[in-house]
C-alpha cells in the first residue's frame, strides 16, 4: 500500500485499485478544502466509482485539484440518506451524464433529523424525479455486475451510541429513532465501503458474505464530551479486539464520523491494521497480499 502526497492523479493499471478521499472532516496535504461529509473516488479492475458525494459540491472541486475526471465515473454508490453523504449528488448528476446512482429504495421521501445540539434536518436535498432513469433503487441484498450490495444489515452486535441522536420522521408531528434500514454496504474488488457504519462495523462485517481485504469508511464512534457520553474506552478496546481477532487480514481505514480519541483508542489496540484517512489522501492498493507491506 502506498500513499501519494502530491502530483496529478493517474489511472490505475489492470491489477491496481486506487482511492482518493475527496470529502472529509480532516484536512490533509495540498490545501484542499474540508467539510463535515464523506466522498471517496475509487477505480480498479471493475471500473470507476464515486462512494458517497459529501455534503456539497466540495468533492468535485477537490477532484479537479487532484486531476480526477469524475465525468468518467461508472457508478455513484450512496451509503445512506444523510445530507453529509448525499448532499453533493445533484452536483454529480449535473457533472456526470452517464453514471448510474445506486442507493436504498427507502431514501426517497424520507426525512432525517438530528437532535445533537439544536434539533435540525439532516436530509439530503435531492429531487429524485429529475434524472429518474439514472437511479437504481435497492430493497434487498444483491449483486450488480461486480458490485456486491448489502441491505438489511445484521444488528446482533451493539449499535453505535451516536445513533441515539438520529431520528426519522414518521408523521408531521412525530419522529422516531432511525433504524438505518436505508444504509447499504458495498464490496468491490475486495474493498468494503461502510459509509458511516450506523449499523455498527461488526454487524456490517458479519453481514458481508465474502472475504474483504480492505475496509474504508466511518465507524460512527463519536468522542464523548461534557454533554454526551458515547462508547467507553473499554467498549472501544473490545471492538478493536474483535476486529483484530476475526479479521486479521483486513486493513481498516477510517475517518469522518470516527472521533480522534476513539481512533487513538482503537489504533492502540489494532496497531498497523488501522489507519486514519483525511481529505486529499490517495491510496494505491496493488493487490490484497500487498496491503500490509508499506
Amino acid at each position: 500500500m502506498t500513499s501519494e502526497p502530491t502530483a496529478t492523479y493517474f489511472e490505475a493499471t489492470h491489477n491496481e485499485i486506487r482511492l482518493a478521499i475527496l470529502s472529509d472532516n480532516r484536512p490533509g496535504q495540498g490545501g484542499l478544502d474540508t467539510e463535515h461529509g464523506l466522498s471517496i473516488y475509487m477505480e480498479g479492475p471493475s471500473g470507476r466509482f464515486l462512494l458517497d458525494t459529501g455534503a456539497s459540491d466540495l468533492f468535485s472541486r477537490n477532484a479537479e485539484k487532484l486531476g480526477i475526471d469524475l465525468r468518467k465515473v461508472d457508478y455513484c454508490l450512496i451509503s445512506h440518506g444523510h445530507y453529509d453523504h448525499i448532499g453533493g449528488l445533484p452536483s454529480f448528476l449535473d457533472l456526470n451524464s452517464t453514471a448510474k446512482i445506486v442507493l436504498s429504495s427507502r431514501i426517497p421521501g424520507a426525512e432525517y433529523l438530528s437532535i445533537k445540539g439544536k434539533p435540525h434536518s439532516i436530509t439530503g436535498n435531492v429531487d429524485f424525479r429529475k434524472h429518474r432513469g439514472r437511479f437504481i433503487f435497492i430493497d434487498k441484498s444483491c449483486t450488480l455486475g461486480n458490485i456486491h450490495i448489502y441491505s438489511d444489515l445484521q444488528t446482533n452486535n451493539p449499535l453505535p451510541k451516536g445513533n441515539r441522536n438520529l431520528l426519522i420522521r414518521k408523521s408531521e408531528t412525530e419522529a422516531v429513532p432511525d433504524t438505518f434500514r436505508h444504509e447499504l454496504a458495498f464490496v468491490i474488488d475486495g474493498v468494503l465501503f461502510t459509509g458511516c457504519a450506523h449499523n455498527g462495523i461488526m454487524n456490517i462485517l458479519h453481514s458481508v458474505q465474502e472475504s474483504v481485504s480492505f475496509c474504508i469508511g466511518g465507524f460512527h464512534l463519536l468522542d464523548s464530551d461534557g454533554e454526551k457520553e458515547y462508547e467507553t474506552d473499554d467498549e472501544l478496546r473490545q471492538i478493536a479486539k474483535e476486529l483484530r481477532s476475526e479479521y486479521p487480514e483486513t486493513a481498516f481505514y477510517t475517518g469522518h464520523c470516527t472521533g480522534d480519541r476513539s481512533f487513538r483508542t482503537l489504533s492502540d489496540a489494532m496497531q498497523d491494521q488501522l489507519h486514519q484517512f483525511h481529505c486529499g489522501q490517495r491510496l494505491t492498493l496493488d493487490s490484497p497480499e500487498s496491503f500490509f507491506k508499506n
